[in-house]
């Protein structure tokens, strides 16, 4: 995924991508630290300035959750992708500092190809 994949009307800016690392990982009687499966999936996060909170990214989502945010006004809604068997999951707030702005986390890999070309 890619930040010229957002339609968003505004200003799109890459946040990060990378590995999530946790710390309650599995350890072998070596000390060695093993893989759990929630440190393989990788996320990426997108900065976008918009008035509408669902962008178009070409992939079908179902909202399945909403939650309140420590230090912010705005919910975060909580996002898996529609397609049986696809492990991707999104979620969207409005930035904090700034509510013009709305982040949006893709947190997988989709095993399909998306749905606007």
């Amino acid at each position: 995924m890619t930040a010229g994949n957002i339609d968003s009307g505004g200003t799109t800016t890459f946040a990060g991508v990378g590995l999530d690392h946790s710390p309650n990982s599995n350890r072998s009687d070596g000390g060695e630290r093993e893989k759990t499966k929630k440190e393989s999936k990788s996320r990426v996060a997108f900065r976008t300035k918009s008035e509408r909170e669902i962008l178009d990214d070409g992939f079908k989502w179902r909202k399945y959750g909403k939650k309140m945010v420590k230090n912010s006004p705005n919910p975060r809604n909580y996002y898996r992708c529609s397609i049986d068997g696809c492990p991707v999951k999104k979620r969207v707030e409005r930035d904090g500092d700034d509510p013009t702005y709305v982040i949006t986390t893709y947190e997988g890999v989709h095993t399909h190809e998306s749905f606007s070309f």
